[in-house]
Protein backbone atom coordinates (compact mmCIF):
# COMPACT_ATOMS: atom_id res chain seq x y z
CA UNK A 1 0.00 0.00 0.00
CA UNK A 2 1.37 3.89 -0.86
CA UNK A 3 -0.61 6.51 0.61
CA UNK A 4 0.33 9.79 -1.39
CA UNK A 5 -1.17 13.50 -1.26
CA UNK A 6 -3.03 13.35 -4.36
CA UNK A 7 -3.88 9.55 -5.40
CA UNK A 8 -3.05 6.03 -3.50
CA UNK A 9 -1.94 2.65 -4.86
CA UNK A 10 -1.61 -1.12 -3.60
CA UNK A 11 -1.48 -4.81 -4.93
CA UNK A 12 -3.94 -7.71 -4.86
CA UNK A 13 -3.04 -10.95 -6.10
CA UNK A 14 0.12 -9.48 -8.29
CA UNK A 15 -1.76 -6.93 -9.86
CA UNK A 16 -1.23 -2.91 -9.38
CA UNK A 17 -4.09 -0.69 -8.81
CA UNK A 18 -4.18 2.72 -8.52
CA UNK A 19 -7.02 4.82 -6.75
CA UNK A 20 -7.55 8.63 -7.31
CA UNK A 21 -8.34 8.73 -3.57
CA UNK A 22 -6.51 9.56 -0.29
CA UNK A 23 -6.16 7.78 2.86
CA UNK A 24 -5.59 4.57 3.86
CA UNK A 25 -9.71 4.02 4.82
CA UNK A 26 -10.19 4.59 1.24
CA UNK A 27 -7.58 2.57 0.21
CA UNK A 28 -9.03 -0.45 2.08
CA UNK A 29 -12.51 0.06 0.61
CA UNK A 30 -10.80 0.18 -2.95
CA UNK A 31 -9.21 -2.71 -1.71
CA UNK A 32 -12.20 -4.61 -1.36
CA UNK A 33 -14.13 -3.87 -4.10
CA UNK A 34 -11.34 -5.07 -6.62
CA UNK A 35 -11.03 -8.43 -4.55
CA UNK A 36 -15.08 -8.57 -4.78
CA UNK A 37 -14.82 -7.69 -8.66
CA UNK A 38 -11.48 -10.05 -9.20
CA UNK A 39 -13.80 -12.90 -7.62
CA UNK A 40 -16.47 -12.14 -10.16
CA UNK A 41 -14.52 -12.32 -13.13
CA UNK A 42 -13.83 -9.02 -14.05
CA UNK A 43 -10.42 -7.84 -15.35
CA UNK A 44 -7.69 -5.93 -13.64
CA UNK A 45 -8.20 -3.66 -16.60
CA UNK A 46 -12.07 -3.12 -15.83
CA UNK A 47 -11.49 -2.58 -12.04
CA UNK A 48 -8.58 -0.17 -12.78
CA UNK A 49 -10.32 1.96 -15.38
CA UNK A 50 -13.55 1.88 -12.79
CA UNK A 51 -11.40 3.45 -10.27
CA UNK A 52 -10.28 6.65 -13.06
CA UNK A 53 -13.19 7.24 -13.69
CA UNK A 54 -14.79 7.39 -10.00
CA UNK A 55 -15.07 10.84 -8.79
CA UNK A 56 -15.56 10.42 -5.06
CA UNK A 57 -18.56 10.04 -2.66
CA UNK A 58 -20.74 13.56 -1.77
CA UNK A 59 -19.59 14.75 1.93
CA UNK A 60 -16.85 12.67 1.97
CA UNK A 61 -13.85 14.81 2.59
CA UNK A 62 -16.14 16.65 0.12
CA UNK A 63 -14.49 20.29 -0.95
CA UNK A 64 -17.15 22.73 -0.56
CA UNK A 65 -14.66 25.98 -1.32
CA UNK A 66 -11.81 28.30 -1.00
CA UNK A 67 -11.73 31.88 0.34
CA UNK A 68 -9.03 33.98 1.77
CA UNK A 69 -6.86 30.72 0.58
CA UNK A 70 -8.29 28.84 3.36
CA UNK A 71 -9.89 25.53 2.22
CA UNK A 72 -13.36 23.80 3.77
CA UNK A 73 -14.26 20.35 3.67
CA UNK A 74 -17.12 19.09 4.56
CA UNK A 75 -17.42 15.37 6.21
CA UNK A 76 -20.17 13.41 7.25
CA UNK A 77 -17.94 11.35 9.32
CA UNK A 78 -19.26 11.23 13.01
CA UNK A 79 -18.15 8.18 14.72
CA UNK A 80 -14.80 8.51 16.34
CA UNK A 81 -12.91 5.71 14.00
CA UNK A 82 -14.76 7.96 10.52
CA UNK A 83 -12.91 11.00 12.26
CA UNK A 84 -9.12 9.91 12.76
CA UNK A 85 -8.95 8.19 9.58
CA UNK A 86 -10.39 10.75 7.46
CA UNK A 87 -7.78 13.35 9.26
CA UNK A 88 -5.23 11.25 8.72
CA UNK A 89 -6.22 11.17 4.92
CA UNK A 90 -6.11 14.57 5.38
CA UNK A 91 -2.51 14.69 6.84
CA UNK A 92 -1.38 12.52 4.19
CA UNK A 93 -3.26 14.84 1.92
CA UNK A 94 -2.19 18.36 2.79
CA UNK A 95 0.90 17.77 4.67
CA UNK A 96 2.03 20.72 7.40
CA UNK A 97 -0.76 23.05 6.55
CA UNK A 98 -3.22 23.60 9.63
CA UNK A 99 -5.92 21.53 9.99
CA UNK A 100 -8.69 22.79 11.59
CA UNK A 101 -11.90 19.94 12.89
CA UNK A 102 -15.06 21.40 13.81
CA UNK A 103 -17.50 18.74 15.32
CA UNK A 104 -21.50 18.53 15.49
CA UNK A 105 -21.95 16.17 18.07
CA UNK A 106 -25.34 15.20 16.44
CA UNK A 107 -25.78 11.37 15.39
CA UNK A 108 -27.73 9.55 18.27
CA UNK A 109 -24.10 7.59 19.35
CA UNK A 110 -22.09 10.98 19.52
CA UNK A 111 -24.19 12.86 21.33
CA UNK A 112 -23.92 10.04 24.15
CA UNK A 113 -20.61 9.99 26.24
CA UNK A 114 -20.05 6.81 25.19
CA UNK A 115 -17.35 8.00 22.70
CA UNK A 116 -16.69 10.66 25.24
CA UNK A 117 -12.76 9.09 25.25
CA UNK A 118 -12.56 7.70 22.28
CA UNK A 119 -13.05 11.11 20.80
CA UNK A 120 -9.67 12.48 22.61
CA UNK A 121 -8.02 9.93 20.45
CA UNK A 122 -9.96 11.04 17.04
CA UNK A 123 -8.21 14.42 16.70
CA UNK A 124 -4.75 13.62 16.65
CA UNK A 125 -4.08 15.12 13.34
CA UNK A 126 -6.00 18.28 13.86
CA UNK A 127 -4.00 21.37 15.00
CA UNK A 128 -7.19 23.40 16.00
CA UNK A 129 -10.62 21.62 17.28
CA UNK A 130 -13.73 23.41 17.61
CA UNK A 131 -16.80 21.41 19.64
CA UNK A 132 -20.36 22.69 19.07
CA UNK A 133 -23.29 21.68 21.35
CA UNK A 134 -24.76 19.11 21.47
CA UNK A 135 -27.53 18.47 19.04
CA UNK A 136 -30.84 17.75 20.38
CA UNK A 137 -30.12 18.43 23.87
CA UNK A 138 -33.00 18.03 25.79
CA UNK A 139 -33.95 14.84 24.58
CA UNK A 140 -31.26 12.84 26.69
CA UNK A 141 -30.09 13.07 30.25
CA UNK A 142 -27.14 14.56 31.10
CA UNK A 143 -26.07 11.87 32.70
CA UNK A 144 -25.65 10.09 29.38
CA UNK A 145 -24.87 13.06 27.38
CA UNK A 146 -21.77 13.72 25.67
CA UNK A 147 -20.30 16.51 27.55
CA UNK A 148 -18.16 18.77 25.15
CA UNK A 149 -16.66 21.13 27.63
CA UNK A 150 -14.48 17.86 29.38
CA UNK A 151 -13.62 17.33 25.88
CA UNK A 152 -12.29 20.28 24.91
CA UNK A 153 -10.05 20.17 28.42
CA UNK A 154 -9.32 16.82 28.13
CA UNK A 155 -8.07 17.92 24.47
CA UNK A 156 -6.27 20.97 25.72
CA UNK A 157 -4.79 18.49 28.10
CA UNK A 158 -3.28 16.42 25.49
CA UNK A 159 -1.72 19.18 23.82
CA UNK A 160 -4.45 20.29 21.35
CA UNK A 161 -5.70 23.90 20.96
CA UNK A 162 -9.72 23.33 21.18
CA UNK A 163 -12.67 25.28 21.79
CA UNK A 164 -16.30 24.56 23.00
CA UNK A 165 -18.55 27.25 21.47
CA UNK A 166 -22.26 25.95 21.35
CA UNK A 167 -23.51 28.71 18.52
CA UNK A 168 -22.57 28.41 14.88
CA UNK A 169 -22.02 32.37 14.48
CA UNK A 170 -19.49 32.36 17.20
CA UNK A 171 -17.59 29.14 15.49
CA UNK A 172 -17.25 30.90 12.33
CA UNK A 173 -15.91 34.12 13.94
CA UNK A 174 -13.29 32.09 15.97
CA UNK A 175 -12.48 30.48 13.22
CA UNK A 176 -12.08 33.67 11.15
CA UNK A 177 -9.66 35.15 13.86
CA UNK A 178 -7.64 32.14 14.02
CA UNK A 179 -7.37 30.24 10.30
CA UNK A 180 -4.96 31.57 7.87
CA UNK A 181 -3.92 31.47 4.23
CA UNK A 182 -3.34 27.85 3.48
CA UNK A 183 -4.94 26.78 6.75
CA UNK A 184 -7.57 23.77 6.35
CA UNK A 185 -10.75 23.25 7.66
CA UNK A 186 -13.04 20.03 8.38
CA UNK A 187 -16.89 20.44 9.37
CA UNK A 188 -17.91 17.01 11.16
CA UNK A 189 -21.45 16.90 10.92
CA UNK A 190 -24.05 14.08 9.86
CA UNK A 191 -26.36 17.38 9.42
CA UNK A 192 -26.34 20.61 7.87
CA UNK A 193 -24.57 22.24 11.00
CA UNK A 194 -26.77 25.86 10.43
CA UNK A 195 -25.42 26.30 7.19
CA UNK A 196 -21.52 26.53 8.56
CA UNK A 197 -19.42 25.86 5.27
CA UNK A 198 -21.31 28.73 3.87
CA UNK A 199 -20.55 31.23 6.68
CA UNK A 200 -17.14 30.04 6.70
CA UNK A 201 -16.85 31.04 3.07
CA UNK A 202 -18.15 34.25 3.51
CA UNK A 203 -16.17 34.97 6.55
CA UNK A 204 -12.89 33.72 5.53
CA UNK A 205 -13.88 36.04 2.28
CA UNK A 206 -14.60 39.02 4.46
CA UNK A 207 -11.13 38.68 6.21
CA UNK A 208 -9.17 38.96 3.18
CA UNK A 209 -11.24 42.14 1.72
CA UNK A 210 -10.50 43.20 4.94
Amino acid sequence: MELRADDSSFELGGEHYTVPMVGELNVRNALAVAACARHCGLSREQIQSAFDSFVGIKRRMDIRGEAGGITVIDDFGHHPTAIRETLKALRIKYGRRNIHAVFEPRSNTTRRNIFQQDLVDAFADADGIVLSQVARLDQLDASERLNPEKLMEDLRASGKSAAYLADVDAIVSHLAGACSEGGVVCVFSNGGFGGIHDKLLNAFSAETVS
